[in-house]
C-alpha cells in the first residue's frame, strides 16, 4: 500500500508540475516592466505558468532577478502608457559598424567636397584618413550609452537617405556631406530619445523613396505622353525630394506607436508597394508587346498609381495581422530575381517569339506565386498576449484524499478532481 502511494504522488508531482510559456513582448510592455526594478536590467524576459503566474526574468551580468505576478497584476502593469521609453539592447557595435561603412563608402570623398579643396593631395590625405577617423568618433561618442537596435539602424539610413536629399536638392556635391550627417545624426537622437524601432525607419525610408515615385507618377498623370514635356528637371528634382523628405518623416512620426512593426513587415510593406505599382502596367506593357503599339504613358501612370495603393493597403494590413522577421524581409527581396531567371529560363527554353513578348506577364505571375508561398511559410502570428491571457482550460487531479480519507478526516472533504475556465 505504501509503494501504490509513492507511486500515486509521484504521479501527482508530474501531473502538477508547471510548465511555462514564453510571452512576447512589445516596447510598451518592456518599458512598465523594468518599472518592478532598480536598476535597469540587460534584458528582460516573461514566462506564464500553467496556473497563471507570470514569472519576470531581468538580467544583469553574472546574475538574474526574478519577479512573480498574478494575471491581473500582469495585465495592468503592462497597459500603462510608459513614462519614458527605456532601452534594453546594446546596439553599440552595430551602429559603429554602420558609421564606418558611411566612412568608408561615403564621407570619405564627400567632406573633401563640401569643404572645396582644390589641392587634390591634401583632399586625397583627407579621404583615405576621414574613414578612421569617423570611425573612432563613432565609437567615442557613444562609449558610455546604450545604443538601441532603431537608432543604429535609423542613423544608418538617414545617412543614406540624406546624401541623396542634400545632392539632388541643392544640385551640389558639397551638399551630400552636411544635408546626410545632419540626418544621421537626427534620426539616431530621435531614436534614442523616443524609442523608435527598426521598423519604423525601414517604414520611413520606404516613404522616402515613394516621395520620388508619387512625384513623378503624378506629374506623367497631368503631362502627354511627350517625355519631353516634363519641364524643369531643377524643379522636378527640388519638389521631390521635399516630398521624399515630407513623406519620410511623416511616416515616422505615425508610426511611432507601432511598437510591433517589425523590420521584415516594413521591408514586406516596401515589397507589396512596389509589387502593386508594376502589376497592371506590366500586363498593359504585354498587351502592347503584342499589338506593338504603346499605350499612353497617363495610362501606365494611373494603373500603377492604382495598383501601388491596394499594394501598399495590403502590405500595411498583413503586417498589422502578421509578424516577418528581418531575414524573411530580406528573402521576400531576393525573390524577384529569382522569378525573373524562372522567367529567362522558360523564354530561352521556349525560344519563342509570343513568350517574349508575354515575359512582363509570366514574371509578374511567378513573382507573386513566390511571394505569397514564401510570406506564408515564413510570417506568423504574432503574439500579443500570455497563456494566461486568453480564455483557457484548467484540470487539476488530486488522489491524496481518496486513497488517506479513511486514516485522516481532514481529508474528507478534499476534492479528487477539479476543473476550472478562465476568460
Amino acid at each position: 500500500m505504501k509503494k501504490l502511494v509513492i507511486l500515486m504522488l509521484l504521479a501527482v508531482v508530474v501531473f502538477a508540475q508547471e510548465t511555462m510559456t514564453k510571452v512576447n513582448l512589445d516596447r510598451r510592455a518592456e518599458n512598465n516592466l523594468v518599472t518592478l526594478f532598480e536598476k535597469l536590467p540587460q534584458d528582460i524576459e516573461v514566462f506564464v505558468t500553467s496556473d497563471s503566474i507570470y514569472i519576470i526574468e531581468a538580467a544583469y551580468p553574472g546574475n538574474k532577478i526574478i519577479k512573480k505576478l498574478t494575471a491581473s497584476e500582469y495585465r495592468s502593469l503592462i497597459v500603462r502608457i510608459p513614462a519614458e521609453r527605456v532601452i534594453l539592447e546594446d546596439a553599440q557595435l552595430p551602429y559603429v559598424i554602420g558609421q564606418t561603412i558611411h566612412g568608408i563608402s561615403l564621407y570619405s570623398w564627400s567632406l573633401p567636397l563640401a569643404l572645396g579643396m582644390d589641392d587634390w593631395e591634401s583632399a586625397l590625405s583627407l579621404g583615405l584618413l576621414m574613414p578612421l577617423l569617423y570611425s573612432t568618433g563613432s565609437y567615442l561618442f557613444t562609449k558610455d550609452m546604450r545604443v538601441s537596435g532603431g537608432a543604429a539602424y535609423g542613423s544608418f539610413l538617414g545617412g543614406i537617405e540624406g546624401a541623396w536629399h542634400g545632392g539632388l536638392f541643392f544640385e551640389s556635391e558639397r551638399a551630400i556631406f552636411p544635408v546626410s550627417l545632419a540626418e544621421n545624426v537626427l534620426d539616431f537622437t530621435l531614436a534614442q530619445k523616443m524609442g523608435l524601432t527598426s521598423g519604423m525607419y525601414q517604414r520611413k525610408f520606404n516613404h522616402c523613396a515613394y516621395g520620388y515615385y508619387h512625384y513623378a507618377a503624378l506629374k506623367a498623370l497631368v503631362l502627354s505622353d511627350d517625355w519631353d514635356d516634363w519641364g524643369n528637371t531643377d524643379e522636378f528634382l527640388k519638389v521631390s525630394t521635399l516630398l521624399s523628405l515630407g513623406e519620410g518623416y511623416t511616416s515616422l512620426f505615425l508610426s511611432r506607436n507601432s511598437e510591433d512593426l517589425t523590420l521584415g513587415d516594413a521591408l514586406f510593406e516596401l515589397r507589396t508597394g512596389l509589387l502593386g505599382a508594376e502589376a497592371l502596367p506590366l500586363i498593359l506593357m504585354t498587351y502592347d508587346l503584342h499589338r506593338e503599339e504603346a499605350s499612353d504613358a497617363r495610362i501606365y501612370a494611373a494603373l500603377s498609381l492604382a495598383g501601388h495603393g491596394v499594394g501598399y493597403l495590403l502590405g500595411s494590413k498583413l503586417s498589422r495581422e502578421y509578424d516577418l522577421s528581418g531575414s524573411g524581409g530580406v528573402m521576400i527581396w531576393l525573390l524577384p530575381y529569382l522569378a525573373h531567371g524562372a522567367t529567362a529560363a522558360l523564354t530561352f527554353l521556349g525560344d519563342n517569339e509570343g513568350l517574349w513578348k508575354s515575359y512582363p506577364a509570366i514574371f509578374l505571375s511567378t513573382d507573386v506565386l513566390m511571394t505569397y508561398a514564401y510570406y506564408k511559410a515564413l510570417s506568423k502570428k504574432p503574439l500579443k498576449m500570455g497563456k494566461a491571457d486568453a480564455p483557457h482550460f484548467n484540470m487539476a487531479l488530486n488522489p491524496i484524499g481518496l486513497i488517506c480519507k479513511d486514516k485522516n478526516k481532514s481529508f474528507e472533504n478534499m476534492p479528487f478532481l477539479m476543473f476550472s475556465y478562465e476568460f
